[in-house]
């Protein structure tokens, strides 16, 4: 009687654990690219190169999207976001017992003004 509530922490404590470092990865990723992004004459590749250094997992460099916002040479900031879907960040472990990932993103955004 008491398995099936033991697996199901288990399993929530591991897909939670995934996803929190996931998230921690993307926020370094994000934080990387716009500190690049940040720079006059930046280009997308260089961004993508460090958001890619920073998240590490080969699901993650896989999957992610990269979405840089500048307004011009003459912008005073720049906004990078860096989303994964969830599926990819952790396994669907609780979808037996009906929270699923799918469908779900991860996210992360940072925004610096340019130097």
């Amino acid at each position: 009687l008491v398995l099936p509530i033991v697996i199901g922490l288990i399993f929530a404590s591991i897909e939670i654990g995934m996803l929190w470092t996931a998230g921690q990865r993307l926020d370094e990723a994000a934080n990387a690219g716009c500190r690049i992004a940040g720079f006059r004459g930046a280009d997308v590749v260089s961004v993508r190169r460090h958001v890619e250094n920073c998240l590490r997992r080969q699901t993650l460099i896989q999957n992610y999207q990269l979405n840089v916002q500048d307004s011009g040479p003459n912008a005073e900031s720049v906004c990078v976001t860096v989303s994964v879907p969830m599926t990819a960040a952790a396994p669907d472990l609780l979808c037996m017992l009906g929270f699923s990932l799918q469908n779900r993103t991860l996210s992360a955004q940072a925004v610096m003004r340019k130097e």
